[in-house]
Formats: C-alpha cells, structure tokens, sequence
C-alpha cells in the first residue's frame, strides 16, 4: 500500500501548518448495532476494513475511536463459540491502538440478550428482537449479569476506556443511581484485575437519556442526571472520565447533559459528545449533508473547548456522510474553518481523496439538487473516476466500490425526479410514475439493505427509506391522485410487473404511500 500523507492540519489542511486544535481530543464512534448491506454497516466490516477505516480517521486528524461491538447479543452463559468470536474482536482493538487511536470499549448497562438469539454467529445478530433489562435491585440477577459482564471484559481487556452508557438502551423506571455505580464499579474492578494497563485504562459513564427515567425523553431528565452526576463525584475511583452527551438544540436532551456536568464542576473530565451532529438516526443510507448542523453543534461547543478534554461525533453508516465526518474533523481542529461556505469544504474534501470535484460535489448534495443540476451522464463519469490520493484507499470497501454507491445514489435521485417532474393526467399515467418512483428507491435500498434493528429478513419498508425521498414521492400522489384505491392496485400491478416487490409488500406500501 502507498504511503500515506500526514493528518489534515488544525491550521489549514493542505499547508503542512500545526497548530494546537481547538477540542484536544477528537473521536469518532463506530455503533455495530444497525444491520445493512457491506460495507455501509460497521457491523459488516472485516478486520481490514476497520484497520483501514482507523488509518482514514487518524489521516482526518482523530485521535480517539469509540467501538460499540454489541457485546450485549452474546448471551449467558458464555459458550465456547462465541468465547472465540469476542477473542477474535480483541486484534481490532489493537489495530486502532497501532494506528495511534485510543480506544474506548462501549457497553450498555443493564442490558443482556435472551438465549435463542445464539443461533446465528455473534456478528450476526440482532440485538433488539431478543433484548432483555436487567434489574440491578434484585441480588441475583445482579450479580449475574456482573459476572457476565465482567467475563466478556477479561477477553477484551485490552482498550483504554470503557464506556457505558446510562440508558438508550437499558435501564428502567426508577432505577437508582447507586445500581447505574454498581455497573461501573464491576467495571473497574475487573480492569483492576486483568486490565493489560489498568493504571491509565479509564471507566468512562456514557450520560444520555437519565438513569431511572420512565423511557427514553418521557419525562424531564435533569432531575436523574444531576443525581447520577452526584453519585459519582461521591463514589467514583480514578482513573475515570465523563461522555456528557447531547442531540441537537431542540430535539431530545439538547443540551442539558452539558449543562449539568458544567454546574457539576465535571466539564474538566468531560468530552461533549455532539450526537447527531454529523448524522440523525433513524439513517436508511443517504448523501445527507449536515454541514450546518456540524457549524452550530461545535460553534455552541467551542466556549467549553478550553475546559472540556475534547469532543466526539458519530454516524450509524459513515460511508454515506464522508463530508460531513471530514468537516467535524477539520472544524473541531480549527474554529475558523467552520467559515468555510459549503462549496469549498465539499471541494476541499474531493482534494483530499484525490478525486474530480465537478462528478463529487454534486453527487454528495445529488439530494438537494433538481434535474437541472444532475447531468444524466453524472453516474457513468463517477462509475469511471478514480480516486488518487492514498486516503481513498482507506475507504471500506474499496475506493471504485464507493464511486460505485455515489453514482447509485444520484441514479436513484434522477431517476426519482424524472418520475415526480410531470403532472398525471390519468390513473394509469399516476400509477406508472408512482411505480417508477417506487423502484427507483427500491433498488437503492437493495444495494445497501437498511433494516434499522430488524432480523435481517425483513420484506421492503417506506421507514427503510431517506424521508426526503419517500416525503417526494408522496406529496407527488397527494397532489396528482384523484382516486388512491384505483392507483394504489395499478401502481402495485405495475410493480409486481416490473419484478421491483412481491405482491403483498407492493399493495402495502402502495397503500401507506397513498393513504389508504
């Protein structure tokens, strides 16, 4: 493999200067959890693929990963196989350390998996359907669960932080702060005993949705938070660290984890995890570009940079937000890049890979742009780009592969706005442009098979689809569609016709699609 460049500079990018970043550390979380098709999903990858995927990040200028394997889908008690699957995950802890990451091990508290769900390889599984809470006030179950947990750390012994994090998932209405402490209490214990550098490798409480709430954003969360936050001030050994985690302004927990752990005096061991700021969930794959949300989350964040260790970003699929990971990356190093206008960045970022930034910019924003900005040529000249610089190497699943996605999503989006461009004049002619739509976001989403926490098995879905693009092509049936009960049964012969769905997953989504 060729050598590679150094890291994008905190200063500029592309003059070699070195500054001091603003956000000391800068990671990026990589959630196993979600099933897709390879290589959008983590959890699809090979050890390659994250080896490499670690090398892009470092060569990006992060110097933290945070993995999520699920550990929570390997069952109790644990069997010889998946004994040798979670030993098999231990090398790709390694890599990231080899590539000068630290790495942090997540778990969820509390959360564990019914038995059944061994019946597929580890990798394999869904966590989900087959989720089960613990309840850390009963004795038995509790200690249970702890040696499980305890067990599966001995063979992942060797990461630098290990995070837990107090809910989304786990655990349940009133739960008291003491059992969330019991949790990480096991935790450093067990590092204590068979951690390969326990002195430096930190317990690191994950605070998102409230410890004890009734669920995820049902009810107020700064009275669990501040007592959770209390509790571990009282009661936590070192060497330990805060993940104060907030969603955007507005939505969820906004800001207030921040808020609290800076009123608690914590905001020294805290790195701010900006969740979402680099991708929303739910995340069917889409060329979704989010600079701005990227400019306010750090901007709001930057007045903490000098107080905080650092900050954190995440995607569920990060193949199709690339742009988006490399302006985290270079604002949360430099402030004054978040300036740059959108243009520039997406170029800039074409430089960095080493590829044409006329095919790239607009297949990266293919969907905010109309016909008349997307050249019919548009998906065979990216199909036969190349991408130059040592860092496409790096991408999983290759760099043509990704070419090969870019130009399937703009394929997707021309083919889309072809369907939605005229009115109908007639039942038939609306049932035509409804099922031309329809497979064009249907063969999208058999190319990267997004099932969010489904089995793997699961028949077409409009929620498995971008809700811009299902939102266009239904506003276009609203308008254009005089009588939905003929289109709907036209459309879905159309489909079945065109061998695009089965006949009973086409009628049902013909007929959420046209509100019957």
């Amino acid at each position: 493999m060729a050598a590679l460049a150094g890291p994008v500079s905190a200063a500029s990018g592309e003059d070699g200067a070195t500054t001091k970043p603003a956000f000391q550390r800068r990671g990026f979380y990589l959630h196993a959890c979600w099933k897709y098709n390879y290589p959008f999903a983590v959890r699809s990858w090979q050890r390659a693929d994250y080896q490499n995927f670690f090398r892009l990040l470092k060569r990006l200028g992060f110097n933290t990963v945070m993995l999520w394997p699920v550990l929570e889908a390997v069952p109790a008690p644990l069997s010889p196989a998946d004994r040798e699957a979670v030993r098999a995950f231990r090398p790709i802890i390694d890599d990231a350390r080899k590539c000068g990451l630290e790495v942090w091990l997540t778990q969820c508290a509390a959360v564990v998996s019914q038995p059944e769900i061994a019946a597929k390889p580890w990798l394999e599984r869904s966590l989900y359907p087959h989720m089960k809470t613990v309840r850390l006030d009963n004795p038995q179950e509790a200690a249970d669960y702890l040696h499980h947990r305890a067990a599966l750390m001995e063979i992942l012994n060797n990461a630098d932080g290990y995070v837990t994090i107090d809910g989304d998932p786990g655990g349940y209405p009133g739960a008291k702060p003491s059992e969330f402490l019991k949790v990480l209490l096991n935790d450093r214990k067990t590092i204590d005993r068979v951690g390969i550098h326990p002195k430096a490798q930190k317990v690191i409480p994950w605070i998102w949705c409230g410890w004890g709430a009734k669920g995820v954003w049902a009810e107020p969360i700064a009275p669990f938070v501040s007592a959770t936050l209390d509790a571990l001030k009282q009661r936590m050994p070192e060497p330990w660290e805060l993940l104060p985690g907030r969603s955007r302004e507005g939505h969820a927990n906004d800001r207030i984890n921040i808020e609290l752990a800076r009123k608690a005096g914590l905001i020294d061991r805290s790195t701010l995890f900006l969740y979402e700021a680099i991708e929303f969930e739910p995340s069917p794959p889409a060329a979704v570009l989010q600079l701005a949300d990227i400019r306010d989350a750090l901007t709001k964040e930057l007045a903490e940079s000098a107080g905080a260790r650092g900050v954190f970003g995440n995607a569920q699929q990060p193949i199709m937000v690339l742009p988006n990971l490399y302006f985290f990356a270079r604002g949360s190093a430099d402030p004054s890049y978040l300036d740059q206008p959108d243009e520039k960045v997406l170029g800039d970022f074409a430089r960095f890979l080493g590829g044409p930034s006329e095919l790239l910019v607009p297949a990266w924003s293919c969907l905010n742009r109309g016909l008349d900005e997307l050249p019919a040529e548009l998906p065979a000249r990216l199909r036969a780009a190349k991408l130059t610089d040592p860092a496409a190497l790096l991408l999983p699943g290759g760099a043509p592969r990704y070419l090969e996605i870019l130009a399937a999503q703009v394929d997707c989006r021309i083919r889309l706005l072809r369907a939605c461009g005229q009115p109908a004049k007639t039942p038939q002619e609306a049932a035509k442009t409804i099922a031309d739509g329809t497979a064009a976001l249907v063969d999208w989403w058999k190319l990267h098979g997004y099932i969010g926490d489904g089995e793997g098995n699961e028949p077409f879905r409009w929620r498995f689809v971008n809700r811009t693009q299902y939102g266009l092509l239904k506003a276009w049936g609203a308008k254009n569609v005089a009588d939905p009960r003929l289109v709907s049964k036209l459309a879905a012969n159309e489909i079945v016709r065109q061998s695009v769905l089965t006949e009973p997953t086409a009628t049902g989504c013909m007929r959420k699609l046209l509100g019957q």
